[in-house]
């Protein structure tokens, strides 16, 4: 319960009061609120969306009393998921994002402003969608039973499929106070949710981790690997060009690499060329395709690169 309440903790208090009034039974299914400009409010649950009536009872059928959002609204979420300074945010609202407590993210779309090529600002937000952040120790087991010794692989899976989850509990495998041998780990959290330290310790990743938070992961890897001396790199949602030469260079300095790819498939994730150029070059030495969101966590198949 305390996840879906750090979730909803910064949203205006129509909404929190609203939505605090759920069961715990059907919190800890919900991975997802979702925010429409017009729309009505819908929690994503593992197997059926749910709307919410204006007296905060969740329903599988749409009905005349669901609660929905307008326009003044949707700006006023935005707002206070921004901690009431849209400046200070500006940057990741750019990328798509805010961080929110205790891992969980708040993914935001809107009328993009362009700048020299790039989005500089969003304005007139239309969509808020708040993914939900759990901790599951021990959840790396079946991951860890796979790779062996290996400690320089790339996991793959669709949205929903535990990949960010899955680092976390990797992180205290790997670097636990409990752990005989732990590898000094470095974690370059751009968007705050692996760690989630923007407001304080955080969730637990680990007594031998530096995290590095909001860098991006180009320079984040650069910078681990030339001041924190670690034995492994953990990313999320690798891919770009940038990131792909600071792997490799990391790479030719020692270091093991774990990190995290969108697909259903490997075959799909190889498509993308600069993930191929890592494989390619030997930076990764198995890839691990999960299941899906049915089954958060639990490999598939697993390949030998």
């Amino acid at each position: 319960m305390q996840e879906f309440l750090n979730a909803i903790s910064l949203l205006p208090d129509k909404y929190k009061n609203i939505l605090s009034r759920i069961n715990e039974t059907q919190a800890k299914e919900i991975k997802e609120i979702r925010f429409r400009n017009g729309g009505a409010v819908t929690l994503n649950g593992k197997e059926r969306i749910y709307y919410i009536t204006d007296g905060g009872i969740p329903t599988v059928t749409y009905c005349d009393n669901v609660l929905r959002t307008d326009e003044r609204e949707m700006q006023e979420i935005v707002f206070m998921l921004s901690r009431r300074s849209l400046h200070t945010y500006q940057d990741m609202i750019a990328k798509g994002f805010i961080p929110l407590r205790g891992g969980c993210k708040a993914g935001v779309a809107g009328r993009a402003v362009i700048k020299n090529g790039s989005v500089y600002s969003v304005s007139s937000f239309n969509s808020v969608n708040i993914r939900i952040s759990r901790e599951f120790y021990g959840c790396s087991e079946d991951v860890l039973n796979e790779v062996g010794e290996c400690t320089s692989y790339i996991i793959v899976g669709p949205p929903l499929s535990g990949k960010t989850t899955l680092l976390r509990d990797l992180c205290r495998h790997y670097s636990g106070k409990s752990t005989p041998k732990p590898f000094k780990t470095a974690i370059i959290d751009e968007r705050d949710e692996i760690a989630s330290r923007s407001f304080g310790y955080g969730l637990d990743v680990g007594e031998h981790t530096d995290v590095l938070t909001l860098y991006p992961k180009a320079l984040g890897t650069e910078i681990a690997v030339r001041t924190l001396s670690p034995d492994i790199i953990v990313l999320d949602e690798i891919g770009g060009e940038d990131e792909s030469k600071a792997l490799l260079s990391g790479m030719n300095s020692g270091v093991g690499f774990i990190a995290t790819a969108h697909g259903s498939t490997f075959e799909e994730v190889l498509r993308r060329p600069n993930i191929k150029t890592l494989v390619n070059a030997g930076v990764f030495k198995k890839a691990v395709v999960l299941e899906g969101r049915n089954a958060p966590c639990k490999v598939k198949e697993t390949v030998s690169l």
